[in-house]
């Protein structure tokens, strides 16, 4: 396979944890910055419409969503894999609530009057009303990243003891001896209240999270090669188109291979994608789609936090 493409901006807190990963794996790859905000066409072009930061490109393999991405990362550069078998339930719970729970908790404390003015000081002021107006886009119709403040201050001291206490008995990672994908899901969930100067004095008093919080960190991002979108384009456009006919499909829902899908995230960034059925697995779907630049593409997403629906 080709070398991956991450599509990310440095601020995500979800890039950060493909990037740590990608470092954990000394892996090298290439990087196309994308916007923060809306529109996006180059990445669009594509997902065809996934909006959610990051997405992994592989030729003409487009990869959504950290819960698949990192999956597709640890198969193709197996060693240190951080999907233990003695750990299956364990690791993925975790990093599950990690990155609906824990994440939902620490936007809202980043957007705390305290963290919004953080958050204000370090962009132009235009900036500001057009990122409100985005996130508040993203949230329409889904039901993830609605807690309040006061739930978030409430739920944060519960929590950080928990994984404080966790460490001590457990450490020096998450689930014991062997770093996992509940490290990196925890690590990119506080590395964003970390980030803002209005609320990162929140992890203060949890010595063991933050011995641990610096290990993850210094773990670094691997090696990775700037690119351009248009370059990342062309290298969709001419790879080799895929066929899938003999690949192992399972029916659900009495959707067949071959036909054409809706595919939209349950939470949040409720964007419908539109394509061919070609893979249907027990946590990936893929579809194929047509772009007018990127040519025949396939769109992968992990089964848990998507609606799939036949589209007629």
């Amino acid at each position: 396979m080709s070398e991956f493409i991450l599509h990310h901006y440095d601020n995500s807190p979800f890039a950060e944890k493909i990037r740590t990963l990608l470092g954990y794996k000394e892996a090298s790859y290439q990087t196309v910055t994308i916007p923060v905000i809306m529109p996006k066409p180059d990445l669009v072009a594509l997902t065809g419409g996934y909006r959610k930061t990051p997405v992994v490109q592989q030729g003409n393999h487009i990869y959504c969503d950290t819960r698949l991405i990192a999956k597709v990362i640890d198969q193709q550069l197996p060693q240190k894999s951080i999907y233990p078998e003695s750990q299956a339930l364990t690791a993925n719970a975790i990093a599950r609530w990690a990155d609906q729970e824990l994440f939902s908790i620490a936007v809202a404390l980043a957007f705390s009057p305290a963290g919004f003015e953080a958050f204000t000081q370090k962009v132009p002021p235009h900036f500001v009303e057009a990122f409100a107006n985005d996130r508040a886009k993203m949230r329409e119709g889904g039901s993830g990243l609605s807690m309040t403040t006061e739930t978030a201050f409430e739920l944060w001291p519960l929590y950080l003891p928990q994984i404080e206490q966790q460490l001590t008995h457990n450490g020096p990672y998450i689930c014991g001896q062997q770093a996992t994908i509940a490290d990196f899901s925890i690590y990119h969930c506080l590395w964003f209240v970390n980030n803002n100067a209005g609320v990162k004095h929140l992890l203060q008093g949890y010595p063991q999270v933050l011995q641990w919080f610096q290990k993850i960190k210094s773990i670094g991002h691997g090696n990775p090669t700037t690119i351009e979108a248009d370059a990342a384009i062309t290298i969709a456009k001419e790879s080799k188109p895929c066929d899938f006919s003999d690949a192992l499909f399972t029916e659900y829902n009495h959707l067949r291979q071959g036909d054409t899908v809706a595919i939209q995230p349950t939470d949040y960034g409720i964007v419908p994608v539109v394509g061919e059925l070609v893979v249907s697995a027990a946590d990936e779907v893929a579809i194929k789609r047509i772009d007018p630049r990127a040519g025949e593409v396939y769109v992968h997403f992990p089964r848990v936090g998507y609606q799939i629906t036949k589209h007629e």
